[in-house]
């Protein structure tokens, strides 16, 4: 059994005290964690992986509270990495020994320390390093440690199966410094964003209070270019990859679809993990890219960028060479300021007219598809014999086996905005799709090519002349309109597209409709 009896702390006990007043963030804090788990993974990622078939890399914080549940009493953080191996023991306690491969997430060999002490005044790590058969438990008091001046700290070894493998860390005594219930959202939001790439690969499972973490990427604008509104839609995204001197960076640079205060500027990542911009407001904003504060290409401009050949602050939250950083930023700048894809001119240039604006607001008002137990607008032709469900649909109207109803659209239309109603026809239920377009010569038109899901398709164009005429689409046109789509539709199925029927339908049906 490969015994470890004690570990060397020594730094100056008083040093330990100081810890816990050095400048940081409790969501960068916990990161120190997750990195060690991740480093322990990747290095040993083949054998966790060939031992278990069904094995995925998981690591667990968690808040234990009070029986009230308002104060948080206990911080823990599980991993089934492989554990603290015997030859790396004495160096994970060890303050300031750096590891022997410095190249990883645990590069400077204080994380674990200064982010325990930071947390609170008594930690335990329980440890089971994957083929070895022992579990040992290191247990850090700062009250004793700093009372009685100790340089080393027992470790308790207990005999265990060689093929277990975890790590444990529980923080107690909790500092000034550890989270409150009304932080933990934004802890798993900054978590989130830091390990983005890990979770999109799905290389690691992360779970913070219950919640299994998940990163949702900022739309990219799809549109025309600005100078060329009736030219091809173009997604506007650049991928990167640059390199100068010693220094590269691999990712992305595009333009976001909305103007966004809460998405723009760009994300810098660093060995997988983000080093700027994880948190809100904390981004990167280069002027060369990013433009004057406040300016619409300030406010679309972002992108991730991994860097490879820059040093990075020791808790990993900045970058250190901001001079060749800046330099790097206008390398990029020719290679996204292009005459043939020019984002920097797209980002600065584009604009969402009024009539998508105010389309974007009806949906935001109205979408009710995704309310539960909402009742469907029932509707009813008073037929005695409803054609939907009694006759074969296929063979008495071939055409809606055919392409939709867009006879008269020029080019495909982009769907920019929609919202989903509910109505009940004549005892069958109907999913309306309202969708806002901008092509076409059609005010509206209705496409039925997914019939056989009961799903009707209203799609308005608001790049209409009426719309040009009248103004941007408000409430009582968006009812009229869906509301036709809907008479219309019924007058096909229910009275061989009689168009006196059809007024009589839509006469009955705005009755009952709403936005």
């Amino acid at each position: 059994m490969n015994s470890i009896e004690s570990v060397n702390i020594t730094i100056g006990s008083n040093m330990y005290s100081r810890f816990e007043n050095f400048t940081n963030t409790s969501s960068n804090v916990l990161a120190e964690f997750v990195d060690n788990a991740l480093q322990s993974y990747r290095d040993n990622k083949d054998v966790l992986h060939s031992l278990n078939s069904d094995y995925h890399f998981s690591v667990h914080i968690d808040f234990i509270r009070d029986v009230t549940g308002k104060e948080i009493q206990e911080i823990r953080v599980t991993d089934n990495a492989a554990g603290i191996a015997y030859d790396k023991y004495q160096s994970a306690f060890e303050p300031a020994k750096k590891p022997d491969n410095d190249r990883g997430l645990n590069e400077f060999g204080m994380g674990l320390k200064t982010a325990a002490c930071w947390l609170g005044e008594y930690w335990v790590v329980t440890s089971k390093a994957l083929y070895e058969d022992v579990q040992r438990v290191f247990s850090f008091d700062l009250n004793q440690v700093t009372a009685n001046d100790l340089r080393t700290l027992p470790v308790k070894n207990t005999v265990c199966n060689a093929t277990e493998h975890y790590t444990i860390i529980r923080i107690t005594q909790l500092s000034k410094n550890a989270p409150q219930n009304k932080s933990i959202e934004k802890i798993k939001s900054d978590l989130s964003s830091i390990y983005r790439l890990s979770l999109r690969r799905d290389e690691m499972r992360l779970v913070v209070d219950g919640e299994l973490l998940e990163f949702k990427s900022p739309e990219i604008l799809k549109a025309p270019y600005f100078k060329n509104q009736d030219g091809p839609v173009i997604e506007w995204k650049k991928e990167i990859n640059f390199e100068f001197d010693q220094y590269k960076a691999h990712g992305y640079i595009g333009v976001l679809k909305e103007m966004s205060s809460a998405h723009n500027g760009f994300v810098l990542l660093r060995r997988g993990r983000v080093v700027v911009g994880a948190e809100n407001g904390q981004r990167y904003f280069p002027k060369c890219l990013c433009g004057n504060v406040g300016s619409p290409r300030y406010k679309r401009m972002f992108g991730e960028l991994e860097l490879e050949g820059f040093k990075v602050s020791f808790n990993k939250n900045d970058i250190l060479d901001k001079e060749n950083l800046d330099a790097m930023m206008m390398g990029l700048k020719d290679l996204v300021h292009t005459k043939d894809f020019d984002l920097y001119a797209q980002a600065e240039g584009y604009r969402l007219d009024e009539r998508k604006k105010q389309a974007k607001k009806l949906v935001k008002k109205h979408d009710n598809s995704k309310k539960e137990n909402r009742q469907p607008i029932e509707l009813n032709t008073d037929k005695s014999v409803n054609p939907i469900a009694d006759v074969n649909s296929k063979s008495l109207f071939p055409e809606y086996d055919l392409q939709p109803e867009q006879t008269n659209v020029v080019g495909i239309p982009v769907v920019f905005e929609e919202y989903e109603d509910k109505y009940k026809i004549d005892g069958t239920y109907y999913t309306l799709k309202v969708q806002f377009v901008d092509r076409g010569t059609d005010l509206f038109w209705v496409d039925v090519s997914r019939k056989a899901d009961n799903i009707i398709i209203c799609q308005i164009n608001t790049g209409h002349v009426f719309f040009e005429h009248f103004g941007k689409p408000d409430e009582a046109t968006i009812a009229i309109l869906k509301t036709m789509a809907i008479a219309k539709y019924t007058a096909k199925i229910s009275a061989n597209n009689d168009a006196v029927q059809m007024l009589e339908y839509f006469n009955e049906y705005i009755k009952r409709t709403k936005v």
